[in-house]
């Protein structure tokens, strides 16, 4: 069976080429989704906000956000721009804690 130059580097890290969708590249790294510098934040005066059409508009400080419960979560992630990265985990605050 014919295999592509992507597939046969997924397959070479161990990893199924089933995972790799059509057109995909398999990458470790994260690619730069941002221009320009990473501004600065001071925590002491940043804010979470819920508001607009919702029942409850809440507004968390850094210290009260961060004391929620947090979730882990891992996943493949498949670009528009054609990248595929796998196994890539997130941990964070779930929405239905805020709900």
């Amino acid at each position: 069976m014919f295999r592509s130059r992507a597939e046969r580097k997924v397959e070479a890290a161990g990893y199924d080429p089933a995972r790799l969708p059509p057109g995909q590249y398999l990458t470790e790294r994260w690619p730069v989704l941002h221009a320009g510098t990473v501004p600065d934040t001071d925590l002491a005066t940043w804010d979470f906000q819920v508001f607009g059409q919702v029942e409850n508009p809440l507004t968390l400080s850094w210290e009260e956000f961060t004391a929620l419960p947090t979730r882990e979560l891992t996943t493949d992630i498949h670009c528009v721009t054609r990248w595929s990265r796998f196994d890539t985990s997130f941990k964070g605050v779930h929405w239905s804690e805020l709900a």
